[in-house]
């Protein structure tokens, strides 16, 4: 079991934030996000501008890292 503690400087990023911090392109970032592998935040209204849940991608991370490893 990994026992890393990751500080996350912001709970949710728009898609540009999260592309400038991922490299991916916007596009690539929407089709993930409509595949479910990219979480965001759950939205009030339909016009709200999207929020990647850095949290539960952190989260993802972690549990893959830990597959890899056991």
């Amino acid at each position: 079991m990994m026992n890393y503690q990751i500080a996350i400087p912001v709970p949710f990023v728009t898609i540009q934030q999260y592309s400038q911090l991922t490299g991916m392109a916007v596009g690539t970032i929407k089709d993930k996000i409509g595949k479910g592998d990219i979480i965001i935040k759950s939205k009030k209204l339909p016009r709200e501008q999207p929020l990647v849940n850095m949290v539960a991608m952190h989260q993802i991370a972690m549990k893959e890292a830990e597959m890899k490893v056991a």
